[in-house]
């Protein structure tokens, strides 16, 4: 019986590289979309940055795949619309709770991911390893969550609207794992952006929110052009390579490490408080992290195994 372990091995550790600086990114647009609500509404931000990053993605590949079925298409749309609605659910959250709180209530991703998983595709997700890991990690959450950061009273609305961003984004992930057929990993990217556009466009229109920009300064723009092309078109695509390598629910795990980074970054950049609760918090979160990563990939590898012999 012969094992091959090292393309698996080379494979497992891309896909935690890309996660990793994916989240790295991510953990910056708390901050950056934090100070551009100042300027802009949160429709007004997000499709100007599905727009910069369909743009530059055109650039990269300007060839474009002819639609393969109602079907898949279908399926786009649902991916696009899941998205568009994490986004606006993560905006609107920041104008109510302060960034650090909205990453923490993101960082409850993987769980929903792993369990959506688990109960419509019946994939094996807890374990009593697995089972600690999530304990250990929510319980940093909680830890940190109850230091009590509101803004204006209105904390417990933005948690709602943080909570409903981690559902949408759990399914967006599920679903992207769905699409099969030739295309490229840009192609697919560029797809849910167009798709997710239209499903803000049509929000707009419902809510009767007014989309043009008036006047904004350079500061907001190299803002809107980091998240339209660093957070939005490059880093989704690394994030998409990382769950073509590790899988949705592997990769969602790193999603722990936004309110860790997060928290760091809003400390610097908008003087909000790191207590001895927060640091007390991130170490149960990392710990969970930890105990949970070694528990799936101890899984993935006994499949591996049994699949060998």
């Amino acid at each position: 019986m012969t094992i091959q372990t090292d393309g698996f091995l080379k494979s497992s550790l891309r896909g935690h590289l890309f996660a990793l600086i994916t989240i790295l990114i991510w953990s910056s647009t708390f901050i950056v979309s934090k100070i551009l609500l100042n300027q802009l509404t949160p429709i007004q931000i997000l499709i100007t940055r599905f727009v910069i990053a369909i743009a530059f993605l055109s650039i990269l590949l300007p060839k474009f795949v002819k639609p393969a079925s109602l079907r898949e298409e279908l399926l786009f749309l649902a991916i696009g619309t899941a998205l568009a609605g994490y986004f606006v659910c993560e905006n609107s959250a920041l104008q109510y709770t302060y960034s650090s709180n909205v990453s923490l209530i993101v960082a409850t991703i993987p769980l929903i991911t792993g369990l959506l998983s688990m109960v419509f595709f019946k994939t094996r997700f807890l374990n009593l390893r697995s089972t600690a890991g999530f304990v250990l990690a929510y319980s940093g959450v909680w830890v940190i969550m109850t230091k009590g950061q509101t803004v204006g009273g209105s904390g417990t609305i933005g948690d709602f609207l943080a909570l409903g961003a981690a559902v949408l984004f759990a399914i967006y992930s599920l679903l992207m794992q769905r699409v099969t057929g030739a295309r490229s990993l840009i192609q697919m990217t560029r797809k849910v952006f167009l798709y997710g556009l239209i499903a803000l466009s049509v929000t707009a229109v419902v809510q009767g929110r007014p989309f043009a920009i008036r006047q904004i300064d350079g500061k907001a723009v190299l803002s809107l052009l980091f998240l339209g092309i660093v957070a939005s078109s490059l880093a989704f695509l690394l994030w998409n390579h990382a769950i073509r390598h590790i899988g949705p629910v592997m990769t969602s795990q790193y999603i722990y490490l936004v309110p860790v980074v997060t928290t760091a970054m809003a400390a610097v950049v908008l003087k909000e408080t790191i207590t001895v609760r927060t640091v007390a918090g991130t170490g149960l979160i990392l710990a969970g992290l930890v105990l949970s990563e070694r528990s799936q990939a101890a899984h993935r590898q006994s499949e591996k195994i049994g699949a060998s012999m």
